[in-house]
């Protein structure tokens, strides 16, 4: 897409947030970035009681937007740096990646992006503040926090989650080979579709270096893995190089 088209695109679509948040405006910034800044409001119902909440934030959208997802900073200094931010550029950290792309892939919309990611983020915040805890639990940061979502999201233990991995790192899913949960279907019959889910949504190199992140940590903390049934394949054939390598130097 031009960045005309993008440029008109963003405008169509402003015209359905300022429907639901009239404060939020939309600038054009440096490098032909495009900004939505302003006043986001919210009232969401949770557990018998209203929360209502306002938040000053910027989105950030580049220029292969819809390609790329928005990114998201609170400006007004109401969420301190420390809840779900991301520490070098400030964003803050609106889900897993992972799951952002897949969430923002269900309808590319400024409106879908804020209503779906922007806001439960904020709320959760607001509510945190009341009560000292999260409404639907915390991830952890960082790499425990990746290995959570992935966990949760194919809803098996860790290592299970990893062999999953493995299988989007390879690009390599055949549908009738047994599904690694052990539940004795064939892999189309049981977690075929979430794979399917995640796989369009980033490389194989993205999963492969997520997995690579994972074994690492394992084998520091001295956790043993079935590295056949989890470790990657061009992973697997770096090392047999590298212990080629060795061999041939004694």
């Amino acid at each position: 897409m031009s960045a005309d088209g993008v440029v008109q695109l963003v405008i169509d679509q402003m015209n359905e947030v300022q429907a639901e948040q009239p404060d939020l405006e939309l600038i054009l910034g440096h490098n032909s970035k495009l900004i939505v800044r302003g006043d986001v409001r919210f009232s969401i119902d949770h557990q018998g009681h209203t929360y209502k909440d306002t938040y000053q934030i910027e989105i950030t959208i580049l220029p292969d937007y819809p390609a790329s997802i928005p990114t998201t900073k609170e400006i007004g200094g109401a969420v301190p740096i420390d809840f779900h931010h991301f520490p070098i550029t400030g964003n803050l950290c609106l889900a897993a990646p992972v799951e952002q792309i897949r969430v923002f892939a269900q309808e590319r919309t400024l409106r879908y992006y804020i209503n779906r990611l922007v806001i439960p983020y904020l709320f959760s915040y607001t509510f945190f503040r009341e009560h000292g805890e999260l409404p639907h639990g915390e991830l952890s940061h960082g790499l425990i926090g990746l290995i959570e979502y992935y966990s949760e999201f194919f809803a098996v233990m860790p290592i299970t989650a990893m062999k999953f991995l493995k299988l989007l790192a390879d690009n390599s899913a055949p549908q009738l080979m047994a599904c690694p949960c052990e539940s004795g279907r064939k892999l189309r019959d049981c977690h075929g579709p979430k794979l399917d889910e995640l796989r369009p949504l980033l490389p194989p190199e993205h999963f492969e270096e997520d997995l690579r992140e994972m074994i690492t940590a394992a084998k520091v903390t001295n956790i043993k893995l079935p590295e056949r049934d989890v470790m990657p394949k061009r992973m697997v054939h770096n090392l047999r190089r590298k212990q080629g390598r060795k061999a041939r130097k004694r």
